[in-house]
């Protein structure tokens, strides 16, 4: 009798053994009718299109240029700019702000940042409509274009000369879908 209960308790032990093992793998599954959460991809998938190219704007007082993002190219056209740098006359510095070609940008403090910060900087501090950045040393300002395919850019800020002119340094990274 003792070695009929002792069999019938190992062989219940043993189907709960087996039990818990089988469900291991779907405690880590996701739910059922639940849908993983969209992240960007990881800085390593954003390749590179442009890595620091010099644009210099020099324009007069009270002048307006344009700077497209996608080539880049200083003086380009406003229907396809991306950023539109006012000078601006006296002791007041010029200002950047999103052109017709930008989707959305970020002012930045430093350009110490990639492809996922600048995401995660337009994604959790836009640049509002009329909004505009002071255009100083260091200072730096991430944008998001409009094109198809969408180009991401950060854009830094490397001198400010006087009346109207500035050097800017462009990096650039395709935004794949």
């Amino acid at each position: 009798m003792i070695s009929v209960l002792a069999l019938l308790v190992s062989a219940v032990a043993g189907y709960f053994s087996w039990r818990a093992l089988t469900m291991a793998p779907m405690r880590h599954a996701m739910p059922v009718g639940t849908t993983p959460v969209d992240r960007p991809p990881a800085p390593e998938q954003y390749p590179v299109a442009y890595a620091k190219e010099p644009l210099r704007v020099q324009v007069g007082c009270s002048a307006v240029i344009f700077l497209d993002l996608d080539e880049p190219r200083a003086d380009a056209q406003e229907q396809v700019a991306d950023l539109r740098y006012d000078s601006r006359c006296g002791d007041e510095p010029p200002r950047l702000s999103l052109g017709a070609g930008a989707a959305s940008g970020s002012p930045r403090s430093n350009a110490d940042t990639d492809a996922a910060g600048c995401l995660r900087s337009i994604r959790t501090s836009p640049l509002g409509p009329g909004a505009d950045v002071v255009v100083k040393k260091g200072a730096a300002l991430c944008v998001l274009t409009a094109s198809v395919p969408a180009v991401l850019a950060l854009v830094e800020i490397i001198d400010v000369g006087g009346t109207g002119t500035a050097g800017l340094r462009a990096t650039s990274w395709k935004v794949l879908d």
